[in-house]
This record gives C-alpha cells, sequence and structure tokens, in this order.
C-alpha cells in the first residue's frame, strides 16, 4: 500500500486563507486515497477530523529549514516509517530528494508559485538563495506540481525542468455542481445585510494584510464606486475580510461600502451575492478566491491580472475579464454582467473538483510507477 508523508512547515490547519485551505484540502482529499501522515508546524490545530495522521511537532519559525535537530527528527522519520513518496510544500526542504534512492521514495515537490520571483518582487535581499534552494528542490523531484501552466512554463524556462516531471495541479473545490440556494435564504441575507429587494449587492473577499488585496479595495472605494454610480441606481459591496482598524481608516469608505471583517461561513456571502468582483493587478499565486466564488455559482468580473489561471471556456459563462488599470471598462463590465450569465459549466466542476485532482495526482507515471 502506499505511504506518503507530507512535509509542512507553516499553519494550516485550520484552514483560513487560500494558500492554507489549498495544502489542507489537498491532504484531506489525497488522505481519503491512501495512507497520509502530515509532519507540521506545532501551531497547526485541527478542528475537525482528519482522513490522515498529523503530527505536529515542527517548530514554529522559518530557522527550523536550518535546524540540525529538525533535520535529524525528519531523517528519523523517514529512515523508520518506509514511506512510499515524500511531499514538500514549497522548496525549502529540497535536501530530503537527496535521500529518495537509499530510502526508496517518491519525491514530489509541491510548489504554489515561483518561489524566488515572489520574493524578489516583495524586495526580500534573500531572494537569490531561494532561488538556489528552488533549484535544488526541481532537480531532485520526481514530480513537481505546479498550480497554473504559466508557474509550469517559467519553471521549465527558468531551471530547464523536464515537462515529463511536471503536472498541473489547481487550487480545488469541493463542489460538484452549483449550489442550488433558496430564495428565502438570500432573502434573510440581505435582510441583515439592511439590503432592499432590489438592491444589488456586489462582494469583494481578500485578506488585507496582503499589499496588492489592500491596493484592490482603494481601487474600489476610490475608482470603482464613484464610476458604478453612472451605470447602477441602488447598489452595495459587501467586503468580508480581516482589516485592521489604521487600515480601514486610511481607506475612503463611499456609503454603498460595507466591511464585515472576518467571517465564519463566507460560502453564505456567496450564495446570496449577486455578484463577485476581483479587481487585484498586482501579486503572486492564483487568485483563490475567484474559484470559491465560481464554486458557489457566483458569476465574477476579474482584471487580466487576478484572471491567471482561469480557463478561458469560462469567458461570458460566469466570467467577464476587464483589463487591467482600467476602472471604466470595470465598472461598464460589472453593469453588464448583472442581468446573468448562463451557468457556470459543468466542466468547471469536473476540472476542479478536489477528488478528480486527487485521482489524476495519482494516476500521474511519476507518482504510480
Amino acid at each position: 500500500m502506499n505511504n506518503f508523508l507530507s512535509l509542512v512547515w507553516y499553519k494550516v490547519l485550520p484552514p483560513v486563507y487560500g494558500g492554507q485551505k489549498g495544502i489542507a484540502h489537498f491532504n484531506e482529499y489525497l488522505g481519503r486515497k491512501v495512507k497520509l501522515t502530515c509532519l507540521c508546524s506545532e501551531n497547526n490545530q485541527p478542528t475537525e477530523q482528519l482522513s490522515y495522521t498529523i503530527k505536529n511537532e515542527l517548530p514554529v519559525s522559518k530557522w527550523q529549514f536550518w535546524n540540525p535537530f529538525v533535520r535529524q527528527k525528519i531523517l528519523s522519520l523517514l529512515k523508520t516509517q518506509s514511506y512510499t513518496h515524500v511531499i514538500i510544500e514549497h522548496p525549502y526542504y529540497g535536501w530530503v530528494g537527496k535521500f529518495k534512492e537509499q530510502l526508496n521514495y517518491k519525491f514530489v515537490v509541491h510548489a504554489h508559485n515561483i518561489e524566488h520571483r515572489r520574493m524578489r518582487i516583495r524586495g526580500k535581499v534573500f531572494w537569490r538563495n531561494v532561488k538556489s534552494m528552488e533549484a535544488q528542490a526541481f532537480e531532485l523531484a520526481d514530480l513537481i506540481l505546479f498550480k497554473t501552466d504559466d508557474d509550469l512554463n517559467e519553471a521549465v524556462t527558468i531551471f530547464n525542468c523536464n515537462r515529463r516531471k511536471c503536472m498541473v495541479v489547481p487550487f480545488g473545490i469541493s463542489q460538484t455542481s452549483a449550489p442550488i440556494v433558496p430564495p428565502q435564504k438570500k432573502a434573510a441575507f440581505r435582510q441583515r445585510m439592511g439590503a432592499a429587494e432590489t438592491e444589488t449587492i456586489l462582494l469583494f473577499a481578500a485578506s488585507f494584510d496582503y499589499e496588492p488585496n489592500l491596493a484592490a479595495l482603494e481601487i474600489i472605494s476610490k475608482e470603482i464606486i464613484p464610476r458604478l454610480r453612472s451605470y447602477i441606481d441602488n447598489f452595495r459591496i459587501i467586503i468580508c475580510g480581516n482589516i485592521s482598524p489604521r487600515q480601514k481608516k486610511e481607506i475612503i469608505t463611499p456609503r454603498e461600502m460595507i466591511f464585515t471583517g472576518e467571517v465564519n461561513d463566507i460560502a453564505e456571502y456567496y450564495q446570496a451575492a449577486d455578484l463577485f468582483i476581483n479587481p487585484v493587478v498586482s501579486g503572486s499565486g492564483v487568485q483563490t478566491k475567484n474559484l470559491e466564488a465560481l464554486a458557489n455559482g457566483l458569476p465574477i468580473v476579474v482584471t487580466s491580472f487576478s484572471s491567471k489561471g482561469l480557463p478561458s471556456y469560462l469567458i461570458e459563462k460566469g466570467m467577464s475579464v476587464v483589463p487591467n488599470h482600467d476602472p471604466d471598462a470595470f465598472a461598464r463590465a460589472i453593469a453588464g454582467s448583472l442581468p446573468g450569465f448562463s451557468e457556470i459549466p459543468t466542466e468547471f466542476y469536473e476540472e476542479y473538483n478536489w477528488s478528480n485532482i486527487i485521482e489524476r495526482f495519482l494516476n500521474h507515471p511519476q507518482v504510480k510507477g
């Protein structure tokens, strides 16, 4: 029987943000198919029963990558548990691949982005060291999992990765079709939000400790809302996500903008809103909030940048894409999208469903062989 080890060096349980959900849900669905152990940092605290075993024994520190005791703990586990596959999240534990032949396991690197590029964009002086770690991890890997075709192609160009050991594993969804939301549930939500029956509800959900999301919030308040008034008489934009009092104070807050803070059940907001908007124009990685909105049957208006990683077959079938830095076009797209798209294609739910993603992963020749 296949015996997998997942190495997760930071907090993903309970999953709140997109990156945490990507790892936590991947492991949950993988654990339903194979025997899986997750060696992770001490601050991982599951709030529900998992399909796999966790060992939350790694320190809560980035210095763990250079800690000889941590290295010894990982090696001891590898030598005593007869793992058939080892998956690392990001490239930082790439050295684990050096032992794959000696200990007879397949080595998988789950690359959530091109990590050194993300560090370079953020102005981190150590980005070259990260690039070296990335090069080592990719070279040793039997299989590299990327979130988008763009990331895969960039890795092939920069690191000369062999395409046969590369695979796109997108951020997944649990839904197999759009949920059917009873009208009374939507009506109750509107009443709670203080919205009239005829009022248009737009939604933006994000983590505002991430600069590109905060910049998008300013675009909404300063650029989009004033223009949108020319197209829609009565609307409000609900903003979900953690935002500090200082950040909120610095944002111009038009009457149409409502802050909820972090919410317990974001799906309720997706299912009650009329449209999800995402004017993010910078950053890295896949905009998981777009996928979550679509999974809940909510059409989206996005920029060229924030649409990265989404399939073209969604255009005008759940998704409207606007050029970056064009708030006029964004406002027009919102108004034009409100009459309603055709239903989100079933192809989307088939491609992005976690069970199907894991099945494709386990059937990859570099995993199966």
